[in-house]
C-alpha cells in the first residue's frame, strides 16, 4: 500500500510535466529549460543526500550508471523531443516507458505467460506508431521526426531506470545525485557553446522551469525510487501508465489536443500498459 501510494504521488507529479514544460520553453531555450531543471533537481537531491533516511552503501559504477540513464538521459532526451516535435505527441512516445519496463521485468522474472505478453506489447508499440503516424490534425502521410526519436530514447532510458534502481546496492540518493549533477555540467556547457545566457529570474519561465527539477524530477524520481525499492517485484511500476493519461488530460485542456489517429494510438498505447500492469500483477502473487 505505502509503496502505491508513493508511486501515485510520483505519477501525479510526473503529470505536469508536459503542460508546463510547453509554457516554459514557450519563454526559455531548451537549453536554458534543462539549466534550471537540472539545477532545482540537484538541490532536492542534495538534501535528500544530507539526509538520507534509507539504507545502502557507498556509490558503485552500477548505481551511478543507472543514475546517468535515469535522470541525465531521461530528462535531456523528453526535452529534445518537446522542443523538436508535436508536444501533445511526443508526449505520448515518451511516456510508453511502462511498456518496456515491464518487458524488462517480466523476461528477467520469466513470466508464466509470454505469448499473451508480447502480444499486448505488441499492441502498445503499435498504438505508439499510430500516434508517429499522425502529421497535423488530419490523416496524411507519415512523418518520424526528430522529436519521436527522442521521444524513444526517453523511454527507453526511463524503462531502464525503472527496471533497475530497486535493486541497486548503493543509495538510491546518491544515484539520484549523481545523475542531476552530470545533467547540470552537460546543460551549462550546451548553454556556453548555444551562448544563452542565465536566464532572468523575473520572468514565470524561469520559475516554472525551475518547478520541472524540483518537483517532477526531484520529488518524482524520490518518490518513484522508493516506490521501486518497496515492490522488488515490479508491480508497482505497472502504475507508471497513469502518467500519459495525466499528462494528456492536461495538455487537452490547455489546448494542445491530438489528431484522431494518434488520439487512438493514445489510447491503445495506454490500455496496453494497464494491461500488462496486470500481467505483472498477477505473476508476482503467482
Amino acid at each position: 500500500m505505502k509503496s502505491t501510494l508513493l508511486a501515485i504521488g510520483a505519477v501525479a507529479l510526473w503529470s505536469t510535466n508536459a503542460i508546463v514544460a510547453r509554457y516554459a520553453l514557450g519563454g526559455l531555450d531548451v537549453e536554458q529549460v534543462q539549466l534550471l531543471q537540472f539545477v532545482g533537481a540537484s538541490l532536492v537531491f542534495l538534501l535528500a543526500r544530507i539526509f538520507p533516511g534509507q539504507a545502502g552503501g557507498g556509490p558503485d559504477a552500477a548505481g551511478l550508471t543507472l543514475g546517468l540513464v535515469g535522470i541525465t538521459g531521461t530528462m535531456i532526451f523528453q526535452y529534445l523531443a518537446f522542443a523538436a516535435g508535436p508536444i501533445a505527441q511526443v508526449n505520448i512516445v515518451a511516456y510508453a516507458w511502462p511498456l518496456i519496463a515491464a518487458l524488462m521485468i517480466l523476461m528477467r522474472s520469466k513470466a508464466d505467460r509470454p505469448f499473451r505478453f508480447a502480444g499486448l506489447t505488441a499492441m502498445g508499440f503499435l498504438g505508439a506508431a499510430l500516434v508517429i503516424l499522425q502529421n497535423g490534425n488530419g490523416l496524411q502521410a507519415a512523418t518520424f521526426g526528430v522529436g519521436h526519436f527522442w521521444a524513444m530514447g526517453s523511454a527507453l532510458c526511463m524503462a531502464v531506470y525503472s527496471a533497475g534502481i530497486g535493486h541497486v546496492k548503493c543509495n538510491q540518493n546518491t544515484v539520484h545525485l549523481a545523475g542531476s549533477v552530470a545533467g547540470l555540467a552537460i546543460a551549462g556547457l550546451w548553454c556556453a557553446i548555444a551562448g544563452r545566457p542565465f536566464p532572468d529570474p523575473q520572468t514565470s519561465s524561469f520559475w516554472l522551469a525551475l518547478y520541472l527539477g524540483a518537483g517532477p524530477i526531484g520529488m518524482g524520481y524520490l518518490l518513484w525510487a522508493q516506490a521501486m525499492r518497496w515492490s522488488p517485484s515490479g508491480r508497482t511500476a505497472s502504475l507508471g501508465y497513469l502518467t500519459p493519461v495525466g499528462s494528456t488530460l492536461l495538455l487537452a485542456l490547455s489546448g494542445a489536443v491530438l489528431g484522431p489517429l494518434a488520439m487512438v494510438g493514445s489510447v491503445i498505447v495506454i490500455l496496453c500498459c494497464a494491461a500488462t500492469g496486470i500481467e505483472i500483477q498477477h505473476h508476482a502473487r503467482a
